[in-house]
């Protein structure tokens, strides 16, 4: 990656950064005005507010959108400060955690749900957190434009063999296994995920009979 690529991807990850502190600031005062709401109506006679209870029941889902707007903001600030240590150590764990939210919507759109399953213990390796999300993320886009619809696809880091590994897998129903393995193994997206994976200086595998992916890492990335 030559050197304004580079500082490109820092500049947009700080830029991107700073957005998600000031949405956050917006949401904040959203929730501190929503309970001072909350407060007025509870010292607020019923007899004097006829539609006290809609209006509670409009302010609680009010407090739970704003939980989930501060969860994504958290989340992408999280993947906005990724460019700027690299390689670095990261835990796979919470790889896994933060791709649910960044391809939670791209796998609504085909009625899947991304779900994350952790292994027991920390998996840190040392590598580059960019290309690292860019290689999981390419992985459930292979899976998604191989299936038609519904299902779940499970992100789940673990030890095999010794090795760090990230499992990619679909469950649910699917198409003739005989189309969808082509499918996953001939795209270019495949070709891109190799590429991806060389960098990273690991190994991508494609499973038709278990329709899974999994991402092979080195312990720690050469430099």
């Amino acid at each position: 990656m030559d050197k304004i690529k580079s500082k490109e991807i820092v500049f947009f990850g700080k830029i991107t950064a700073g957005i998600t502190h000031e949405i956050k600031n917006v949401l904040a005062i959203i929730q501190e005005s929503s309970g001072l709401m909350e407060d007025i109506l509870a010292i607020t006679p019923d007899e004097t507010f006829p539609r006290k209870d809609k209006f509670n029941t409009s302010l609680k889902r009010i407090f739970g959108q704003i939980d989930r707007g501060v969860d994504i903001t958290t989340r992408l600030n999280k993947f906005a400060h990724s460019p700027d240590h690299s390689p670095t150590d990261v835990d796979l764990n919470e790889v896994s955690e933060q791709m649910v939210l960044l391809a939670s919507r791209f796998a609504r759109l085909k009625n899947v749900v991304v779900e994350a399953d952790p292994h027991d213990a920390p998996m840190i390796i040392h590598t580059h957190p960019v290309a690292l999300e860019m290689a999981l993320f390419e992985s459930i886009e292979i899976l998604l434009n191989a299936l038609n619809s519904g299902g779940k696809i499970r992100l789940y880091p673990r030890k095999i063999q010794d090795r760090d590994v990230f499992g990619v897998c679909y469950e649910g129903m699917t198409p003739s296994q005989a189309d969808v393995f082509p499918a996953v193994s001939s795209s270019g997206r495949w070709e891109s995920l190799q590429e991806t994976m060389a960098y990273l200086g690991g190994t991508a595998k494609a499973f038709d009979s278990t329709l899974e992916i999994l991402l092979y890492f080195p312990r720690s990335i050469n430099p």
